[in-house]
C-alpha cells in the first residue's frame, strides 16, 4: 500500500515559496534598494520618476498579472514536453523562462539605454528569483 505524501509535498512547496518571497522582499523591500531607486528617479534621465508610489505599484501589479497569465499558459503547454520529472523538470522549464523573460530585457536595457547598472543588476536578480518562484508554484499547484 502506497503512502500519500501530498501534505509533505505541499508543506515543502509552501516553505520554498515562503523563502523565495522573503528573498524577493529582501531584494525589493529593503531601504538600500529603495534608496538606489529613489536616487535614480531623482537624477537619472533613464529612470522614470513616479510621483505616486501607490499608482506605480498598481501599474506594476497589473502588468505582472498579464505576464503571469502568459507564463501559466506556457507552463501548462510546455511542461509535458520536458522529459524530466518533478521539481527538477519544472526548474529546467523555469530556466528556459528566465532566458526568454529576463535576459532579453536586461540585454536591451543594457545596450540601448542609460538605465543605471546597479538597478539592472537588481532587476536581473529579481527577475530570476521571481521566475523560479512562479515555476515552483506552478509545479505544486498545477
Amino acid at each position: 500500500m502506497e503512502e500519500d505524501h501530498g501534505d509533505d509535498r505541499r508543506s515543502l512547496g509552501a516553505r520554498r515559496r515562503g523563502a523565495a518571497v522573503m528573498v524577493t522582499g529582501a531584494l525589493y523591500g529593503n531601504p538600500l534598494v529603495d534608496r538606489l531607486y529613489a536616487e535614480a528617479m531623482a537624477g537619472d534621465p533613464g529612470v522614470r520618476e513616479w510621483t505616486s508610489k501607490p499608482r506605480y505599484l498598481v501599474t506594476q501589479i497589473a502588468g505582472t498579472q498579464v505576464e503571469i497569465w502568459i507564463l501559466t499558459a506556457s507552463y501548462v503547454w510546455l511542461r509535458p514536453l520536458v522529459p524530466v520529472e518533478g521539481l527538477l523538470g519544472a526548474s529546467l522549464l523555469g530556466l528556459m523562462f528566465v532566458g526568454v523573460r529576463v535576459y532579453p530585457r536586461f540585454w536591451n536595457m543594457w545596450i540601448q539605454s542609460t538605465y543605471p547598472r546597479r538597478l539592472l543588476a537588481i532587476e536581473v536578480v529579481g527577475g530570476v528569483v521571481s521566475t523560479f518562484v512562479v515555476t515552483t508554484a506552478f509545479h505544486y499547484w498545477l
